[in-house]
């Protein structure tokens, strides 16, 4: 046997004992010496990780010895050396040469297990975390460097699943022990849903047509909207108690409806630009020198991302979202404050860049932490511009260190948010192509974790050619994306066929 082998237990040697006393062998009787049955060889097989019994099939010089249940199989000894191989599902199979009858009549073999293991990445090689990994009854998940682990793995089909993108299965024959795999995100091509669009019997009707009858195959609706409004009739208390909901619609039966026509459901929820919050709890708001809330030059007010009180309100929102049946939860205003004078705004942290980066990101990680277990995807909206700049831009998100806590990033690239004079184009309008190639180019080479891009794309000020042109630039680099409009302004010919 061999050093890497476990050691086989060999037990004390079965005896045979003669009685004591008178046989009852008389004068004259013949003695005649009585035939005793060979003796025979319990095979007990271990699972070496657990030391519990296994079911095994065990052959003796190629013939196979039966167990109850393929337990506890015996074999007569033959008064000579012996092969004796077992074998087990997931585990590593044992030949060994029985040289001598065992003390006991038993020996032990712990069989280890059979470990399947490697690497899950993006297709373009990035390390792929929170991945479910499935072989048979093998389960894992794999842990920030994408590693996983299968242990009493089986050949047959690795399943690997992960909110926001593409299930995937790879064929495992059992002659490897590594296996690494790639997966693809989910592409998806969403429409803005507000909730007068869900009202307005009319616009609902034209957003499921165009969901029949167009490649758009899911919808990203509004739950939480820009000025803190919850739009259908939420069981979270908070929101009722600072009197935010106004019940558009049922929610169960828009999830009903929705995923009738096959949409993808991305729920969209405001989170720091919230007049209703900030009023019920000021302290956890963004407040100016005197003590009032700071507000935005649309007359918003903002909550203060540097202090975690007010992240639970949006997420359990986001929660409660995901066991309604989205599919994903899309952040939006996961940002500091923009829009006003920020110079007379007051924060619990300091306002700097490294503050406001930690803040964005200590929300998202604590959304992901709650979001994921519960097979929800997370997103979040991000301002177009820090797709190519080197900065935060004063509201804490570079997409770098966002890209390693959530699935999806999604900038906002619509013209009428660049100036007149960026980049030398006069009218940006006009440049709808180049300005967001340019900025989608920049902002995939920013990325150093495993989100990716969807961006944001508009319905108005460009052409309807323009319109498919953007939506083809996304496309061609393996997006999907995201069309806003405040009216259901969709037309089926600016939306690619099905």
């Amino acid at each position: 046997m061999t050093p890497l082998r476990l050691a086989i237990a060999l037990f004390g040697a079965a005896s045979i004992s003669a009685c004591s006393g008178a046989v009852g062998v008389q004068p004259g009787d013949a003695v005649v010496t009585p035939e005793l049955d060979p003796p025979r060889v319990a095979i007990v097989v271990l699972a070496a990780d657990d030391l519990v019994t296994i079911p095994a099939s065990v052959s003796v010089d190629g013939v196979e010895v039966a167990g109850v249940d393929r337990a506890s199989p015996t074999f007569e000894w033959a008064s000579h050396p012996v092969r004796i191989l077992v074998t087990a599902p997931g585990f590593v199979p044992w030949d060994f040469t029985l040289e001598a009858y065992p003390d006991g009549g038993s020996i032990e073999f712990r069989l280890e297990p059979v470990v399947l293991s490697g690497l899950v990445t993006t297709a373009g090689g990035r390390p792929l975390p929170g991945v479910q990994v499935k072989l048979g009854s093998a389960r894992d998940t794999t842990d920030n460097e994408g590693r996983y682990a299968l242990e009493r793995a089986i050949p047959g089909d690795v399943e690997l699943a992960r909110p926001a993108w593409e299930d995937a299965a790879f064929e495992w024959d059992g002659e490897v022990t590594e296996l690494d795999m790639a997966m693809e995100p989910s592409v998806v091509r969403a429409l803005r849903v507000a909730p007068e669009d869900v009202v307005d019997q009319k616009r609902w009707n034209k957003i499921l047509s165009l969901l029949d009858t167009t490649a758009v195959d899911a919808l990203a609706i509004d739950l939480k909207t820009e000025d803190g409004t919850v739009v259908y009739p939420t069981e979270v208390e908070i929101a009722n108690a600072i009197g935010a909901v106004s019940s558009y619609f049922d929610i169960d039966t828009l999830v009903a409806t929705a995923k009738a026509h096959d949409a993808y459901l991305i729920g969209r929820i405001g989170v720091f630009q919230d007049n209703f919050y900030a009023a019920a709890e000021p302290d956890s708001a963004v407040r100016t020198a005197d003590g009032s809330l700071w507000r935005s030059n649309n007359g918003f007010a903002w909550l203060d991302a540097s202090d975690p009180t007010s992240y639970e309100y949006s997420i359990s929102l986001a929660e409660e979202a995901c066991r309604l049946g989205f599919d994903e939860i899309q952040f939006d205003y996961v940002s500091y404050p923009f829009g006003g004078d920020i110079s007379d705004a007051t924060f619990d942290g300091a306002y700097n860049q490294e503050v406001r980066v930690t803040s964005i990101a200590a929300f998202l990680t604590r959304a992901y932490a709650v979001l994921h277990p519960k097979e929800c995807a997370v997103s979040a909206t991000i301002l177009g511009i820090v797709l190519e700049s080197d900065k935060d831009e004063g509201v804490g998100q570079l997409p770098g260190t966002m890209s390693r806590i959530v699935d999806v990033l999604s900038p906002t690239l619509y013209t009428t948010n660049y100036g007149s004079g960026w980049k030398g184009i006069e009218d940006p309008s006009t440049e709808a192509v180049r300005i967001v190639s340019e900025a989608l180019q920049a902002g995939a080479s920013k990325l150093d974790g495993h989100a990716y891009l969807r961006p944001w794309l508009q319905t108005w000020a460009i052409s309807t050619a323009d319109q498919r042109a953007v939506q083809s630039v996304a496309e061609e680099d393996g997006m999907g994306w995201l069309l806003w409009s405040n009216n259901a302004g969709y037309s089926a010919g600016a939306l690619p066929r099905p």
